[in-house]
């Protein structure tokens, strides 16, 4: 069944769009799938009822589309859980992303850029305090 249009969410995610542009990726695809490549891993990493919160402030539509990607839905549940470190959310990113010209921390930077640029200064305080650790540097603003 085809998905109803949302001029809300629509308006969002082209702001979500908009905001990855300023941050080096120009190209709506690119830009999409850098989003559902985060969103996965953002999703398996925080998949634990400890992160609800996280989840609760993240904006939309990036907080629709966290939910696991159809290659991870099986797999991730069954392998032993990862190392918590950036490499290996940057990892699960680029097994999404495949080949790409920034690569998946370059991707992952961006999109939480991008999401960082859509909140208010405080929710975006309040997304890093939630974060898992590892995820801190890839979140702020670089220095």
């Amino acid at each position: 069944m085809p998905r109803l249009a949302d001029p809300l969410i629509d308006a969002d995610f082209r702001a979500l769009v908009e905001a990855l542009a300023r941050e080096g990726l120009p190209r709506r695809a690119e830009a999409a799938r850098a989003v559902e490549a985060v969103a996965c891993a953002l999703a398996d990493r925080t998949r634990s009822s400890d992160f609800a919160s996280l989840r609760e402030v993240l904006p939309e539509p990036f907080r629709g589309k966290l939910s696991l990607c159809e290659r991870h839905r099986g797999t991730t549940l069954a392998r032993p859980r990862e190392p918590l470190t950036a490499e290996a959310f940057e990892a699960h990113v680029a097994e999404d992303l495949g080949p790409s010209p920034g690569g998946a921390e370059a991707a992952a930077r961006a999109v939480f850029a991008a999401l960082r640029a859509q909140l208010p200064e405080e929710q975006a305080e309040e997304v890093g305090r939630l974060l898992p650790p590892e995820l801190l540097p890839l979140w702020r603003r670089p220095s």
